[in-house]
């Protein structure tokens, strides 16, 4: 039997992941049945839980490795081939991912894709899944939806308690307001100095001691978790060691799997970030969020809240937005007066 639940492809990171939650919800509001997802990386198992509006989540390890030597790739094939789908959406503009899908009986005839869609200049990320979802596959005959394209994610009240039995743990209190700070991205955990010209989300660890520091001084009561993955631990705890209230600054990177981390920031006061996965995170947990831009663009890429401010800084020469932006450029002062808008 043809399968009828709604399939949607997209081969991204964790933010890019984050941004596509606006699609499943459209084509779940579309069809009345929740989505099945595809993948890179088996996090996205983690990422999708608890959400009403996906089912099954199919993931592969690597997209560049070649598919006769990638189980996870062959094993994805058979799995698409035995349930056939009718409705796909592809989210993908590789021809790497066309070729994958390809081998199970997806093609660009018979799904609606990206490479299809009309360009639209300085389209954020969100809008452009939304004309995605509104397109239809042969035979997905339901009507259109509106809603507001907000992202969205979802912590059980499980997960909350096991977060609070952690930070009491670590001999910090659930009930005094968390500050989470992420400063590391992928490009931190690449080889080489993290200040390296090709890293253009690196900010001086001098500069987020002095964000911590002034957010201390403003809100005394504060605890500050320096979040990330266990690669970004020495960056932390180097932000760490340069902070005058260190007491109440902890580095946390080592101990914090995907669902830990949202439920964190889902408990948390507020966030400061690089642009990254966190980020987004952070907004679709309804976070206030302050996040820092370095090359990429804020009207792409920028993070998506409900229900909570999301304030966005990029650094230019001397103020000049004709110059190429520049994280740099970015001074601490600017960071804390958007932060304390937040509030």
């Amino acid at each position: 039997m043809p399968e009828n639940h709604p399939l949607v492809c997209r081969f991204g990171a964790l933010g890019d992941m984050v941004l596509l939650t606006p699609l499943l919800k459209q084509l779940y509001l579309r069809s009345g049945l929740p989505c099945d997802v595809i993948g890179v990386g088996g996090w996205n198992k983690l990422l999708f839980a608890e959400m009403p509006w996906v089912r099954d989540v199919f993931t592969i390890d690597s997209r560049s490795a070649p598919y006769w030597i990638n189980r996870s790739q062959r094993d994805l094939v058979q799995t698409l081939r035995q349930r056939n789908y009718r409705f796909v959406w592809v989210a993908e503009t590789s021809k790497k991912s066309y070729r994958l899908l390809a081998r199970a009986g997806i093609t660009r005839a018979n799904s609606v894709n990206q490479l299809d869609l009309e360009p639209v200049q300085a389209e954020h990320y969100t809008e452009k899944w939304l004309r995605l979802g509104q397109g239809s596959p042969d035979g997905f005959e339901f009507p259109q939806v509106e809603f507001e394209p907000d992202t969205e994610l979802f912590v059980s009240d499980a997960e909350r308690l096991e977060c609070r039995q952690w930070l009491q743990s670590r001999g910090l209190d659930p009930e005094r307001p968390l500050i989470c700070v992420q400063a590391g991205s992928k490009r931190t955990t690449r080889r080489g100095k993290a200040d390296r010209a090709s890293n253009t989300k690196y900010w001086r660890e001098q500069n987020w001691a002095a964000v911590i520091d002034g957010m201390i001084e403003r809100l005394p009561d504060a605890q500050v978790l320096l979040c990330g993955i266990a690669a970004e631990l020495e960056m932390c705890r180097a932000i760490e060691a340069c902070c005058r209230s260190a007491r109440q600054v902890h580095s946390a990177a080592d101990d914090l799997p995907l669902r830990r981390l949202l439920a964190l920031l889902s408990m948390s006061h507020s966030c400061i970030s690089v642009d990254t996965g966190p980020a987004h995170a952070a907004a679709a947990l309804n976070c206030p969020l302050v996040v820092l831009f370095g090359k990429a663009s804020p009207h792409r890429f920028r993070p998506v809240s409900a229900a909570s401010p999301v304030r966005v800084l990029q650094g230019f020469a001397e103020g000049d937005p004709a110059e190429e932006a520049d994280i740099a450029h970015i001074e601490p002062g600017q960071v804390l007066d958007e932060w304390q808008s937040t509030q």
